[in-house]
């Protein structure tokens, strides 16, 4: 090998070296969602039916004809209501877990972490058809 080919190979093997050290990743780190005020009533209409469908999140497979339970907006609350609540225990709820973003059960779209906080908040308040 001539000594110029490998002066050349050389530097650009260092100039890769420095290019790769060189780069910085800032992650971004998302802040907690505010908590529920206990103190708001949650509608079912307004707030839980939207996060079903809103995007097609839920409403993609949850459908009618689809894939049980029905999350469309004017079969939802009839669809999860009792089955998938459970008041006493409602971390326990089917449909609050189901979808978990720390859930291992949905492998296909999730609930973000806020989503699923409004969620448990109106199973809390009594999971009411309002």
């Amino acid at each position: 090998m001539s000594k110029m080919r490998f002066l050349k190979q050389s530097l650009f093997v260092i100039m890769l070296m420095a290019m790769a050290s060189s780069c910085n990743y800032d992650f971004i780190e998302m802040p907690e969602p505010d908590p529920i005020d206990p103190t708001d009533t949650i509608s079912f209409k307004v707030t839980i039916a939207p996060i079903f469908s809103e995007g097609s999140k839920c409403t993609a497979c949850h459908s009618t004809g689809a894939t049980a339970p029905d999350l469309t907006p004017d079969k939802a609350y009839r669809a999860i209501v009792p089955a998938l609540i459970n008041t006493n225990d409602p971390e326990s709820s089917a449909i609050y877990w189901f979808a978990h973003p720390q859930s291992e059960t949905h492998a296909w779209k999730k609930y973000s972490q806020n989503e699923a906080n409004i969620i448990l908040g109106w199973i809390k308040q009594g999971a009411q058809n309002n």
